[in-house]
């Protein structure tokens, strides 16, 4: 019977229940739905999981086309302020099923005033594979990369596939191209991301 208990454990235990019940609710509100990612860092290496970049050129849905490899951030062009603007070295853009491709931050046409400057290999062929990037865990296996800007693009054809980038720090990289949705409610690529650290 509760009312023959002992004040004190019923006190205890509401007190419990009431702790469980906040922190429930505070994690439940607390992360912001599409700027934050999944990241697992080691001493050499930033795996960033399941980062969407936006087929929509208006931006009008959920994904954006900008991603920070140092804040671990996507963004929409209208969320990108000066502060910011340092940080991007990921942009992308498409024009349709058959061209898609990641361009620098700083693109003359449809990139970032006053963005840095990233370098990408869009269309690879067998210089790294899927299971490469699965693979990989150590900066360093990056090294030997050559990424020059190859000007190329991708179609949705060849999605899974492998793109390589270089940003303005040196740092080198390689973003996995998963998967590709243009039907119904935010179109996107959906990508995991490794760079040097």
């Amino acid at each position: 019977n509760i009312c023959n208990a002992t004040p004190g454990i019923i006190n205890i235990t509401k007190l419990a229940s009431v702790l469980f019940i906040c922190a429930t609710a505070l994690s439940s509100c607390s992360s912001d739905d599409n700027n934050e990612t999944e990241v697992v860092e080691t001493a050499t290496l930033k795996t960033f999981t399941d980062i969407n970049f936006s087929l929509d050129d208006s931006e009008g849905f959920d994904s954006g086309r900008y991603f920070s490899t140092e804040t671990g951030k996507s963004y929409k062009k209208s969320q990108i302020t000066d502060a910011i603007v340092p940080t991007v070295d990921i942009a992308f853009n498409n024009f349709g099923y058959n061209v898609n491709f990641f361009m620098s931050p700083n693109d003359s046409d449809d990139g970032l005033a006053n963005g840095t400057t990233t370098s990408y290999v869009n269309y690879v062929t067998d210089e790294y594979t899927v299971a490469q990037f699965n693979a990989l865990e150590n900066g360093s296996d990056l090294d030997n990369l050559v990424i020059e800007d190859d000007g190329n693009s991708f179609p949705d054809s060849q999605v899974p596939t492998i793109v390589l980038f270089k940003n303005a720090a040196g740092k080198k990289g390689v973003i996995h191209v998963k998967s590709v949705s243009r039907v119904g409610y935010d179109p996107k690529i959906v990508c995991d991301i490794k760079i040097q650290n």
